[in-house]
């Protein structure tokens, strides 16, 4: 069976289903005729005034159904209590619907007064505060130009000049500016500046800078004076060629981290070909040092192993063998090779670094299997590394 074309035309509302357009029609004049009502009675702004069966709604219905005295008490409290006292008044007939009327438009006169009085008052507020951004943003004005001239005038001061270029200084090797008590201020700001200058310090200077001064010989200042040493020594042998000379370049460029630098400049020089032996164990022991920095370890055992051929009553060479095998985990023959060291003289303090600097380069496993492998070797010897941290 078809649809009827003569059937109704619908309204789709909001609510499930549908609605035909006479009601969508009837209800939107309900809705009108409530916010007449609402209007009529100067209570507009309330949106209870337009939700159908809400007490405001109930109680205009009343009124314009001439039911003034039909207001239940409660209806009655509820004006109080929402200080729709005019209308209270009304409904109590204490006044008539003229005098409500014309309450509601002197009400609307004042509430309109009062916001064009605020309106007004905004206004000027607003430029008040306009003039004070502007007072303050030319008194910053001032203040910042006053500044500007104020610092231009102190960055042509000679003496600010320097002490900029001694705080450059001092932060270019890492030393702490407050940390300079005004006693050693002179001497390391001279020391500085000799190294930056690339001069080396007075023998006097690098005791100091050892010594006393120790807190300020940062890593950054000590590659910076091995560099100024080595360039010097480097220069030494160019002139003279003395072989003494390039054996201490070369150890200063190791200290300078510049070891590649030091391999290619020993394997370039002729001090292999010497007959001398304790120069060639020097020469060995400087050059397995560089091998071992570069990690060319075989090279570097065999460069240590000549160098005590050469020279076995030294002790460095045996120390450079002991660090080499320490630090590739052959525990026992580095141990062994430090037992030479000792017995040639080797200071105590100077191999404790040596495994010092080692161990803080091991991962922790290994670090612990090395201090474990030292204390079961010699708990005595190697008792101090059990406060090393695992």
């Amino acid at each position: 069976m078809t649809r009827s074309r003569f059937f109704k035309k619908t309204y789709h509302s909001n609510y499930r289903g549908k609605v035909s357009v006479e009601d969508a029609v009837k209800h939107q004049t309900y809705l009108d005729d409530m916010r007449k009502d609402a209007v009529f009675y100067c209570v507009d702004h309330i949106e209870s005034s337009m939700i159908p069966h809400s007490m405001l709604h109930k109680i205009i219905q009343k009124l314009k159904t001439k039911q003034n005295d039909s207001l239940t008490l409660p209806e009655k409290a509820y004006l109080v209590r929402q200080n729709l006292n005019a209308l209270h008044s009304l409904v109590e007939g204490k006044i008539s619907f003229n005098q409500y009327k014309n309450d509601r438009i002197k009400h609307q006169e004042y509430l309109e007064a009062e916001r064009l009085r605020l309106e007004k008052l905004r206004e000027l507020e607003l430029i008040q505060l306009k003039k004070q951004q502007e007072k303050l943003a030319q008194e910053r004005k001032v203040r910042e130009q006053a500044e500007r001239e104020r610092r231009k005038k102190l960055e042509s001061d000679p003496k600010y000049i320097e002490r900029q270029k001694e705080k450059n200084l001092i932060k270019k090797y890492d030393i702490y500016f407050y940390d300079i008590a005004d006693k050693h201020r002179a001497k390391l700001i001279n020391i500085l500046k000799l190294l930056d200058n690339n001069q080396r310090l007075s023998e006097q200077d690098a005791i100091w800078l050892n010594s006393e001064g120790r807190q300020f010989f940062t890593d950054e200042l000590k590659m910076k004076f091995h560099r100024v040493e080595a360039d010097f020594y480097l220069n030494e042998y160019k002139t003279t060629k003395l072989h003494w000379h390039a054996i201490n370049a070369s150890s200063q460029l190791r200290k300078a981290k510049a070891s590649k630098e030091a391999e290619k400049f020993l394997e370039n020089t002729e001090i292999s070909l010497n007959k001398n032996k304790k120069l060639l164990s020097a020469y060995f022991t400087t050059l397995g040092g560089v091998k071992r920095d570069i990690r060319k370890v075989d090279t570097a055992i065999e460069c240590g192993v000549k160098a005590h051929e050469n020279n076995s009553q030294d002790y460095r060479p045996c120390t450079l063998l002991g660090a080499i095998y320490m630090e590739n985990h052959e525990y026992t023959l580095g141990h062994d090779w430090y037992s030479k060291a000792r017995d040639r003289g080797a200071p105590e303090k100077s191999i404790n670094a040596d495994l010092r600097s080692i161990l803080l380069k091991l991962d922790k496993s290994k670090r612990v299997e090395m201090i474990a492998n030292l204390l079961k070797k010699d708990p005595y010897l190697y008792g101090w590394l059990k406060s090393m941290p695992k």
